[in-house]
């Protein structure tokens, strides 16, 4: 659990490095070719899962269609940067808390109704980091069309940099 917990922390820590670089102007700024989306919905989008996983934990219930979809998230990257220090500090706080085994998890797929489903708190943490790899990699695109400045390995799933790094070194 701890290896999941701390890879969260890590797209986290990279949330809010890239953050506290950008402007609320560019951070607010639809971004044509990324279907009019901005850096602070994808953000705020994520932000929101998180807090789902985490409001859910105390009843074993997980269901990430219940956001906040706080607005202040998507337009201010000052807010956006206490939204993840809290959620990080959450996340680690569950490296010493007792956690449910078994959660329940709803989230709408498309198809009306949905039902619960048995889920894991492993299994939810790698949702989130697949979730937010896919989101970040969003963003770094809308940073290139910005022209915003991101480090290197930003929106890439750490499989993708262990095997670059393995071609490299073969």
């Amino acid at each position: 659990m701890e290896q999941l917990i701390r890879a969260n922390v890590h797209f986290l820590d990279q949330a809010e490095r890239l953050l506290v670089q950008v402007l609320d102007q560019d951070y607010g700024c639809a971004v044509e070719s990324f279907y009019g989306s901005t850096l602070g919905q994808h953000f705020r989008h994520c932000l929101d899962h998180y807090t789902s996983l985490l409001a859910g934990l105390d009843k074993a219930k997980v269901d990430y269609d219940c956001r906040a979809r706080q607005l202040d998230l998507e337009a201010s990257t000052e807010s956006a940067i206490q939204e993840v220090s809290r959620i990080r500090t959450e996340l680690e706080a569950l490296l010493k808390r007792e956690t449910p085994v078994g959660l329940l998890v709803k989230m709408d797929c498309g198809g009306g109704e949905v039902d619960w489903q048995p889920s894991t708190l492993g299994r939810e943490l790698q949702f989130l980091v697949s979730h937010t790899v896919h989101h970040f990699a969003m963003i770094g695109g809308m940073c290139g069309c910005l022209g915003v400045q991101m480090e290197d390995g930003f929106g890439v799933a750490p499989s993708t940099l262990r095997h670059r790094e393995k071609v490299t070194i073969d």
